[in-house]
């Protein structure tokens, strides 16, 4: 993809989402596996496609309103009445619960949609016959994708309603999940959908270096464009003689390699997801895919936020800081997660952020741009004393999953052996 201003913010998105992450997909032998049919893949499927909505009274089922107002949650509903969109691929899943509940419900008006890279989170762009605010819908998904098979219980709606307020009331960049619902009123079977929006409410973009430009807030100026963290690194797989639009937003800037690195994407990488975990238990998973990049087109203003709050807590760190708020119903380590929070916050930090997004930045840099790998870790080393890292504990050596995939959402870890390359005590 060439970066141009006849670009509309949009599609650009859009078009980062799907094609954008040649070559990211390799970290695992599961990442690059998508059990969905060919006409609703994001890469080999329809420029969109039509979802369907069924409309659920409260007798058939719940419409979950979080903490954070919003004027798209009202899109869907409310106590009274809400939409319940399902994935074409969903709808047509033989072992679906409430099948028969569902064919007995009125048909709501079709949503309008562009698939993620995630393929069952959606942009939406029309709902019915107009055209609204732009946001996302997340979408139970009874088959595999990567190493998980996607279903979106009520659980996990509660618990990334629950993440997306507990981060914005720590002024952390996210894209808020603000609504959902459910169909069904068993909480381990009931199952739904997620709203969520299309910016973040809090956060400030890096600017040019030096004067009092150097950081300014989010909301008070939008950055233009918005893309995952992948697509500045990954292949575009339609056009792959293009540059990658890591090159092309460093040489739009005209500042040094090393030096936009490590001030636009290393540092606030770090500094968000050590922030997160010090001041709140959350262990964010900043990959790629989750990772958002925000710029202006002279690449002199970015910014890093992030996306999908379905992510583990740590109490301990909660009791710590004093916070009181009841926790969420899963994803709670020393309760319903089994691993030491240390090896939790390993997977997250060392695996997720650190070898599947980081040291894939750091191939292309190093290829492309001539940028020494030392001087970028070294750089989030900095940056995670800076924030407090040290006092969560991490283990000497790198945690990752192992290599089964098990029923129902089930995961294990293993120690790898591997000495962590970003953040100190080790070689980097």
């Amino acid at each position: 993809m060439i970066i141009d201003e006849s670009g509309d913010p949009q599609q650009t998105w859009q078009y980062a989402e799907r094609y954008l992450g040649g070559g990211t997909r390799d970290y695992s032998a599961y990442a690059a596996h998508l059990d969905i049919g060919d006409r609703y893949h994001p890469q080999r499927g329809l420029p969109r496609f039509q979802v369907p909505t069924f409309r659920v009274p409260p007798e058939m089922g719940t419409f979950l309103a979080g903490d954070l107002p919003s004027k798209v949650s009202g899109l869907y509903g409310d106590a009274d009445e809400f939409l319940l969109p399902v994935h074409p691929e969903t709808l047509a899943h033989p072992d679906l619960p409430e099948r028969r509940t569902l064919r007995r419900l009125r048909r709501g008006p079709e949503l309008t949609v562009v698939p993620s890279a995630n393929a069952r989170t959606v942009f939406v762009e029309r709902v019915g016959g107009a055209s609204t605010e732009p946001h996302f819908v997340k979408l139970h998904y009874p088959k595999r994708l990567s190493r998980f098979t996607r279903r979106l219980r009520q659980p996990i709606i509660t618990l990334e309603l629950w993440t997306a307020a507990e981060l914005t009331r720590n002024e952390l960049p996210v894209l808020c999940e603000v609504a959902g619902g459910v169909l069904g009123h068993r909480p381990r079977d009931a199952w739904g959908f997620l709203v969520r929006e299309a910016g973040p409410r809090t956060g400030t973009a890096v600017g040019p270096p030096g004067g009092n430009s150097a950081t300014a807030d989010i909301l008070a100026s939008p950055l233009r464009y918005t893309v995952p963290l992948f697509a500045l690194y990954g292949r575009d797989i339609l056009q792959p003689r293009h540059p990658a639009v890591l090159t092309q937003l460093i040489s739009r800037s005209g500042e040094d390699p090393t030096q936009w690195l490590v001030r636009r994407v290393v540092a606030p990488m770090v500094a968000l997801w050590t922030r997160a975990a010090t001041r709140t238990g959350c262990a964010l998973e900043m990959h790629g895919q989750n990772t958002l990049f925000g710029y202006d087109l002279d690449g002199r203003r970015t910014a890093v936020f992030y996306r999908d709050c379905a992510i583990n807590v740590d109490p301990a760190i909660r009791l710590r800081q004093g916070l009181t708020r009841p926790l969420p119903p899963v994803n709670i380590i020393s309760r319903d997660v089994r691993h030491p929070a240390a090896h939790v916050f390993s997977l997250a930090y060392d695996s997720f952020m650190a070898h599947h997004a980081l040291e894939r930045l750091v191939q292309v840099a190093t290829d492309t741009l001539a940028v020494d790998p030392h001087r970028l870790r070294q750089a989030a080393c900095e940056a995670f004393v800076a924030h407090d890292g040290p006092t969560l504990g991490l283990p000497s050596t790198v945690f990752y999953y192992d290599d089964e995939l098990h029923p129902d959402g089930q995961w294990s870890l293993r120690d790898t052996g591997a000495s962590p390359r970003w953040r100190p005590g080790s070689p980097t």
